[in-house]
């Protein structure tokens, strides 16, 4: 039997991937490659940032699985623009999200509440369970729904947790 935690990130992993993507499918591919303001992302640029995001994540939590106590990070800097998606279609880039998503459900699928609890620290957030850096994942993805939406972002990192 799965932990209740991890029953719980796997929902929500799920549900929040399933809210982007639907709204990304919404757009047309002049829409997702239309930067809304200078110095901001088109949404098929904040996909490829999801999914490299998405991979970092997944090995530094099980980087502090494995070695409990260690310390993560930073990640490299935010580039001002991902030139390479503007190449790709919305399709494209939504299989190599979905593809980054299944490495990591199938990467935490059999966690136990003991590995969910192992701590490291992370260089910019501090010390943070596994849970806690996987739950960062859909948080992202929220805070990126928001962000393509025009709407004031529901989370930011170091903020209240959800």
């Amino acid at each position: 039997m799965r932990p209740a935690e991890l029953e719980e990130l796997l929902q929500k992993l799920k549900s929040h991937r399933q809210e982007l993507v639907s709204q990304v499918q919404e757009m047309s591919e002049e829409e997702a490659s239309r930067r809304p303001a200078e110095g901001e992302w088109s949404a098929k640029e904040q996909l490829v940032h999801l999914a490299a995001f998405e991979r970092l994540w997944r090995e530094w939590s099980m980087q502090v699985r494995d070695q409990p106590g260690c310390e993560v990070g930073p990640p490299p800097p935010n580039p001002p623009a991902y030139p390479e998606a503007e190449s790709r279609s919305v399709a494209d880039l939504l299989q190599e999200l979905a593809s980054a998503r299944g490495d990591t459900l199938a990467a935490i699928e059999g966690l136990t509440d003991e590995e969910l609890k192992r701590r490291g620290k992370h260089v910019l957030f501090g010390e943070m369970s596994v849970l806690q850096m996987l739950r960062s994942l859909y948080r992202h993805d929220r805070m990126h729904m928001d962000q393509m939406a025009g709407r004031e972002a529901s989370f930011r990192p170091g903020g209240p947790r959800t």
